[in-house]
């Protein structure tokens, strides 16, 4: 249950008003306001004030409110397309491959590069991250990546265009988490929800909250996000 729909159901009940009583006054199904409260239906802002005049509720009561009622802040541009480098001659990179392997070598039991993909998959840079016991984040260290967020539409969750998320191994969704998917071939990053029926409720919020009901058949399930990494 979310603190909007927990705040819900206990103003309703202080009111001593049912679910049935409290949609006829808001002019909404029962059925939407017993999801509200369950926290299986993020309510739009509509909804929510409605809901909230009725029962006297007058002041933002969930996390996701009070981002909305946040000041406002500039909003990071879209990180330019990556371009890739001049082309060295077979004896520069022969040289540089050298020189690199053998300081990773030298800090082999300590750190591993670990790639940068964007939402397209390709590597387009890497992060020396620390392991503990030979893992980083209890998984493999081949088996992990940095995703880069290409554009704002998680920030009411505080992360932004450019942002790096550390993303571990996961076959499955795991509720209220942030992970990556591959959906309708590309890579994105969204706060999952697990709904019946096999299927999957993706949040995003970038200026508003928006969500779309994927079947778990309809997408790949790339990660789970577990560290954010904000470069200046």
């Amino acid at each position: 249950m979310s603190r909007l729909g927990e705040t819900i159901r206990a103003a309703r009940v202080k009111a001593k008003m049912t679910e049935k009583a409290l949609a006829k006054k808001c002019g909404l199904a029962e059925s939407v306001i017993k999801e509200i409260e369950a926290g299986r239906r993020i309510a739009s802002e509509r909804q929510t004030q409605q809901i909230l005049k009725v029962l006297g509720v007058q002041t933002p009561v969930s996390a996701e409110l009070e981002v909305a009622q946040e000041p406002e802040v500039k909003l990071r541009p879209k990180p330019r397309p990556y371009i890739l480098p001049v082309e060295q001659t077979q004896e520069e990179t022969r040289e540089q491959f050298e020189s690199n392997d053998a300081w990773l070598d030298a800090l082999g039991g300590v750190v591993k590069r670990v790639p940068v993909m964007d939402e397209g998959g390709l590597v387009i840079d890497h992060v020396l991250v620390p392991t503990i016991g030979s893992k980083i984040e209890g998984a493999s260290p081949d088996k992990v990546f940095f995703y880069r967020c290409p554009d704002n539409s998680l920030r009411g969750f505080r992360i932004h265009a450019g942002d790096l998320l550390l993303t571990v191994p996961e076959k499955k969704v795991e509720d209220g988490a942030i992970m990556v998917f591959d959906l309708r071939g590309r890579r994105v990053a969204r706060k999952a929800t697990k709904l019946d029926g096999n299927r999957v409720l993706l949040q995003s919020f970038e200026s508003e909250f928006s969500s779309e009901t994927i079947p778990l058949a309809g997408m790949g399930i790339l990660g789970k996000c577990v560290k954010l990494e904000r470069r200046l």
